[in-house]
């Protein structure tokens, strides 16, 4: 995983563990705007700055990160070699047009017609450069998309339709979500408080994660898939139904699914943008799938940003590698309930061990995305 922490899973445990952040400001050169907003960079050394960015950069940090996947599951060259590739993302390769059109005299529309030459041109580029000869799946779902990919991944090793998958969710930053995000009047004006009284919005962050699933454990402490659900809420294009029956309705579909019951959930990595509407359809949802035994809840876009849709993964490997150290991470940031909510995340760290844990992520156009993951040694 490489993000604003840093680009070793070390470091970024290690950071989430002592609730060490990294917000920089961002300003609005393209509209001349007199402020900036607050952002989560990656900026490893100088040439990650934003005016020194390019394709080969952009690449750079994808490969980076899938080559340590490999590395860290141990696999062999066969192996990569039968990989098959799912890759999630909102921008996909829209902040390589965006730094090319900024060296040539492209007009905007120029850049939009050749971004759109094909989705699959980044995971094509996995496979290329890693020699990967499986198929490849590239999903576009919003803020899920990452976490769509994983699903899907999981279910076709489940079925026995492939054996193992490579799983990548990247977004870096651009100009048209960073514009866009702001337009809605959605980003906050100083620092991320998901579900606190004083809430402003989302920060956004950019971030690149890669993980690696099979059908059965290498090592003890690795999480297995139990369950997951899909379900498109149609109440907004950019909205979810307040009363959250859609959204409660994915996480007891992934429990169904996952063989339990609400009341074996050990902790919640909630969704969390911090915006007005999200935050209050996802409290609840979880209102009515967990009743009064409301398990412990955690939002880890505070420590990241809000990385569209690479959270998927990335948060995925953000809960796991810190409960493999031995806890569940707090949420920084909050500081005063809010009544309306009625739900306070945890403050602290919370030592955890072996359990069940669920991961929301629910985006623009109603997408809702649960996944059931376990590091129990007992689930096969």
């Amino acid at each position: 995983m490489i993000c604003s922490l840093g680009d070793s899973l070390e470091e970024i445990v290690d950071a989430v563990r002592h609730k060490r952040i990294r917000l920089e400001r961002v300003p609005f050169t393209l509209a001349s705007l007199p402020y900036t907003k607050p952002y989560y960079l990656i900026e490893r050394n100088v040439t990650d700055k934003l005016h020194n960015r390019s394709e080969a950069y952009f690449y750079e940090v994808l490969f980076s990160a899938v080559s340590r996947a490999f590395l860290d599951a141990g696999l062999d060259r066969t192996e990569i070699r039968d990989m098959n590739v799912f890759f999630g993302s909102t921008s996909m390769d829209v902040p390589v047009f965006e730094g090319s059109h900024r060296k040539s005299s492209s007009t905007v529309s120029g850049i939009f017609l050749r971004s759109s030459y094909g989705y699959g041109k980044i995971a094509g580029a996995i496979v290329e450069r890693f020699g990967i000869r499986g198929n490849c799946y590239s999903f576009a779902t919003a803020c899920t998309s990452s976490a769509n990919a994983l699903l899907y991944a999981a279910a076709m090793i489940e079925e026995g339709l492939i054996e193992r998958a490579l799983v990548v969710g990247y977004d870096l930053f651009n100009n048209l979500g960073f514009y866009g995000f702001e337009a809605l009047k959605s980003i906050a004006e100083t620092d991320y408080r998901p579900f606190d009284r004083t809430r402003d919005g989302l920060i956004l962050g950019e971030a690149c994660g890669a993980v690696i699933l099979e059908g059965k454990r290498r090592k003890t402490g690795d999480f297995m898939h139990l369950g997951g659900a899909n379900l498109c809420d149609t109440y907004s294009v950019t909205s979810h139904d307040e009363e959250g029956f859609a959204v409660a309705e994915t996480m007891n579909r992934a429990l169904r699914q996952a063989g339990i019951l609400p009341g074996d959930i050990c902790a919640v990595k909630a969704h969390a943008t911090g915006t007005e509407n999200n935050d209050r359809t996802e409290c609840a949802a979880m209102r009515v799938t967990f009743g009064c035994e409301m398990p412990p809840v955690t939002c880890l876009k505070p420590f990241i940003g809000h990385t569209v849709g690479a959270c998927g993964v990335n948060e995925l490997i953000l809960f796991t590698e810190s409960v493999k150290t031995g806890f569940v991470p707090s949420t920084p940031g909050f500081r005063e309930v809010d009544d309306k909510l009625n739900l306070t995340p945890l403050t602290e760290n919370m030592e955890a061990g072996e359990g069940i844990f669920m991961l929301n992520y629910f985006g623009f156009g109603g997408n809702c995305t649960t996944l059931i993951i376990s590091n129990k040694g007992d689930r096969e």
